[in-house]
């Protein structure tokens, strides 16, 4: 009799209490998905480029006989039609020379990306240019000032991540070849005495991008 008296308590309290235990459901985290729609459009970048313009082979920052080392502005126009697809044009001009190399560069690449996560990027470049590479004032005597060393066009390409800061701006650092042992309208001679007939370019650039 007095369990059934302690059973009755303890029912009448669960009553009283609304009797009603509701189920915890487990919390589902939703991952982001990437729209498309909303990274495709009009950009513009601009950037800090370091040229290299060699016609021996060397590695980056060295003191090879012929080399010069470039700074400069990138700009940029381009189209993303969607996540993993755009196309761009880019105008690159230095502004300082080390020893004797004012290059010019004008290009237009297809740029198949992929994004990694919510907001790092890699991407390619593939696509063709102009080169054109003036000397100035030289600091070892290996061209002429004034005078055209180079002035081509061919087959261009390049890597680069970029990373995202919000729905406007990122980041991006890449690296393109410009021109690969492509001949030379003026020979370089280095201060070895060899002359040298064929120049290659390349850059290393370091900037930001507006989307529109």
């Amino acid at each position: 009799m007095k369990n059934k008296l302690i059973f009755i308590s303890l029912l009448s309290c669960f009553v009283w209490a609304g009797g009603d235990i509701s189920p915890v459901e487990p919390e589902v985290t939703v991952p982001v998905v990437l729209d498309e729609e909303s990274v495709s459009g009009l950009y513009a970048s601009l950037g800090v480029v370091y040229n290299r313009t060699y016609a021996t082979k060397s590695a980056w920052f060295s003191e090879a006989d012929t080399q010069d080392e470039s700074i400069g502005i990138n700009a940029a126009l381009g189209y993303e039609f969607n996540l993993y697809f755009a196309l761009e044009g880019r105008v690159l001009k230095s502004f300082y020379a080390e020893d004797y190399a004012d290059v010019t560069t004008y290009s237009l690449f297809a740029k198949p990306s992929y994004p990694v996560s919510q907001d790092i990027e890699v991407y390619a470049l593939l696509g063709y240019g102009l080169v054109k590479v003036d000397g100035v004032s030289s600091g070892n005597g290996a061209a002429t000032p004034g005078v055209n060393i180079l002035d081509d066009s061919g087959f261009q390409w390049g890597v680069g991540m970029s990373y995202t800061l919000n729905n406007e701006l990122s980041l991006f650092i890449d690296y393109t070849s410009l021109m690969v042992d492509a001949s030379i309208n003026n020979n370089l001679e280095a201060t070895s005495l060899i002359t040298y007939k064929k120049l290659s370019v390349d850059a290393l650039t370091i900037g930001m991008q507006y989307h529109f």
